[in-house]
């Protein structure tokens, strides 16, 4: 009874390892997008004041 406890425990915080290494990676990505988002932003509005 107690190993099946310990495989069942086992699997769940394989799991929850699993979904802590999507959320870490997810969040890098929308950090990068974000950053190069605002950067667009930025040189477009440096070229319209250029071309003005």
């Amino acid at each position: 009874m107690e190993i099946i406890f310990m495989y069942v425990a086992g699997i769940i915080v394989f799991i929850v390892f699993i979904i802590a290494i999507i959320a870490i990676d997810r969040g890098i990505e929308h950090r990068i997008k974000s950053r190069t988002d605002d950067l667009k932003k930025q040189i477009l509005i440096l070229k319209e004041e250029l071309m003005t």
